[in-house]
């Protein structure tokens, strides 16, 4: 999707706004004339600059002719003095050929900045969650000097078995969950069950299924109820939350609303006797 300017608009809009605040760059490996570099892919930034030292390293022709003034690198007005054509290599496998603007004093830490004007036509997402950024057909790459937060390798928690659940009740899974220093679990719920986390003696932990349907709640050995995963890293997959978290404590409501207590149960289904009423009536003699 292709976000249209309005007249006098432009992007950064933290950069504007927030100038001293502090932003992770998403910056990338890849290959210049097939010289490797690293680019920064700048969301912020309308056109794409690389720097005239390299650009003489690498043979490109500068067309002095033009230049263009930016803003946004340094504190002052920077003014790139030409224009060249370069091949850009991304990914190993996919090359563009294309003009950006050529300019003196960029950062030490990259060669060339990646704006708008070519990452919008190349298709390219970031994904600062993920430390990432998405080529043409889905193709991930990871950006330069940031570690991934999601990981795919994670142990899955699945019911174990065929169970049935009542209605306005709840079951307790045939699982024993110790935890580990190194692993964090992640819950997701069903339309009509949410799981609870009930802690045991010691590290051990045991999940409860609550039915909040005004059915039989029908549950496979295969339905997955959780996550696993070690260390600080979250689950790519929606749905998930960690205990303690909001939604959890939403789900812990819904399921105190649709469960009846055991000993209410057991009143309404028999019911005592009357005993009459619970104050004493007094009589009192007709007046004469």
């Amino acid at each position: 999707m292709t976000l249209e300017l309005q007249p006098g608009k432009s992007r950064g809009y933290w950069k504007y706004h927030v100038p001293d605040k502090h932003f992770k760059q998403a910056k990338g490996n890849s290959k210049i004339n097939n010289v490797r570099i690293v680019v920064f892919l700048d969301s912020g930034s309308e056109v794409s600059i690389i720097d005239a030292t390299f650009a003489r390293k690498v043979e490109c022709y500068i067309d002095t002719s033009q230049s263009q003034e930016c803003l946004g690198i340094g504190e002052k007005l920077y003014v790139a003095t030409g224009r060249t054509k370069i091949k850009l290599t991304l990914a190993g496998s996919l090359v563009y050929v294309y003009e950006v603007w050529v300019g003196d004093g960029l950062p030490p830490d990259y060669q060339a900045i990646l704006g708008m004007d070519f990452m919008v036509p190349a298709g390219i997402r970031l994904d600062l969650g993920d430390g990432s950024m998405y080529l043409p057909n889905e193709i991930r790459v990871m950006l330069h000097g940031r570690r991934q937060i999601f990981r795919d390798k994670a142990r899955p928690v699945c019911v174990g078995e065929h169970l049935a659940v009542e209605i306005a009740g709840s079951v307790e899974l045939p699982l024993r969950l110790r935890e580990a220093d190194n692993e964090k679990l992640w819950l997701t719920s069903g339309q009509c069950w949410v799981p609870t986390l009930i802690k045991g003696p010691g590290r051990l932990s045991y999940l409860h299924i609550t039915n909040l349907s005004n059915q039989k709640l029908i549950l496979q050995h295969d339905v997955q109820i959780g996550l696993q995963l070690s260390g600080d890293h979250v689950p790519r997959q929606p749905g998930f939350v960690s205990v303690g978290s909001r939604r959890y404590a939403e789900w812990q409501t819904l399921a105190w609303e649709a469960t009846t207590d055991a000993a209410t149960a057991t009143a309404a289904a028999h019911p005592t006797e009357d005993d009459g009423p619970a104050v004493d009536r007094v009589e009192y003699p007709t007046p004469r």
